[in-house]
This record gives C-alpha cells, sequence and structure tokens, in this order.
C-alpha cells in the first residue's frame, strides 16, 4: 500500500513538473512552443509511419492487413506535411476552431432565438453565442495570433494545473 501511494505521488509530481514547464514555455515563448510540439508530433507520426513500415516488411510473406499500409502512408505523409509547414498547420488547426466556434455561436444564438419565443430568456446563451461568435471571427481573420493567444491560455491552464498538481502531491505527502 505505501509503495503504491508513493508510485501515485511520484507520477503527480511529474505530472506537475511537466505542466508547469509547458505552461511556462505557452506564457512565454508561444510561437517557438507551439512550433516546437508541432514538429515533435510530426517526428511522432513519422515514427509511427516507420515502425508500421517495419511491421508490413516483417509480415509480407504472411497475409497484410490493407489498413496497415494505409496507415502507414498516411501517417509518414501528414509527417512530412507538418514538417515542411509547422506554421500553416497550426494555421489550419486555429481555423478548424474557428469554423467550430462561429457554428457553436449560430446554434446557440438559433436556440436562444427559439427560447426567447417560448417565453424562456437565456441571456447567458445570447451572451455565450455572442463570445463565440465573437471568438471565430477573431480566429478566422487572424489565425497565427489567434494561435499565439490560444497558446498563452493555454499556458495559463497549464502552469495553473501543474502548480495545483504539485501543491495537491506536498498535501498528500504530509498527511
Amino acid at each position: 500500500m505505501g509503495n503504491e501511494k508513493l508510485h501515485k505521488g511520484s507520477l503527480g509530481l511529474m505530472r506537475g513538473l511537466i505542466m508547469v514547464l509547458l505552461g511556462l514555455a505557452l506564457l512565454f515563448y508561444p510561437g517557438f512552443t507551439l512550433v516546437s510540439m508541432t514538429r515533435l508530433v510530426a517526428v511522432l507520426l513519422l515514427v509511427k509511419g516507420a515502425m508500421a513500415g517495419v511491421i508490413l516488411l516483417l509480415s509480407r510473406n504472411k497475409r497484410s492487413d490493407p489498413s496497415m499500409l494505409l496507415e502507414m502512408l498516411f501517417d509518414v505523409g501528414i509527417g512530412l506535411l507538418i514538417l515542411y509547414n509547422p506554421g500553416g498547420t497550426i494555421s489550419f488547426f486555429v481555423v478548424i476552431l474557428a469554423i467550430w466556434a462561429l457554428i457553436g455561436g449560430l446554434l446557440m444564438a438559433f436556440s436562444f432565438s427559439t427560447l426567447r419565443k417560448a417565453g424562456l430568456t437565456s441571456w447567458g446563451l445570447f451572451l455565450n453565442s455572442i463570445i463565440a461568435l465573437s471568438f471565430g471571427l477573431v480566429l478566422i481573420f487572424e489565425p497565427l495570433r489567434g494561435g499565439l493567444a490560444l497558446a498563452t491560455l493555454i499556458g495559463a491552464f497549464a502552469l495553473v494545473y501543474g502548480i495545483v498538481n504539485l501543491l495537491s502531491v506536498a498535501f498528500q505527502k504530509r498527511m
């Protein structure tokens, strides 16, 4: 029982430290950190694709699954594309997030309108729709700046999360 508690504490400590470091990196160097994380994802995809290729080669005399070939091609292709243009990849995902925010904001606005006609007014829903629509428009028109702003917000969240994790581990050890 004591050994399991020590193991959980070590994992919590490690998770907290990683989140604090990630949070600080995103807060102070958001562009560099985003590009570095994007490149890391690209390298992981290339390694995963290479592993799928090795599995295909090792199983070539057996009946192989065509999905493994597709997985290999997809992973290597996307990995190379991301390595070639990490900034474009970040912009692409920011634009996808912007479209999601715009659609969500429009749906909330329609819901507000429907609820208002039924006599149920939810001003929180109205404000949320305005916030989502504004957020989506900013991200659509300024995807790189929006990506940096998102990185900063995620950095603040990661920093707070990491600190809370570290405090939690510290208080668990005292009890």
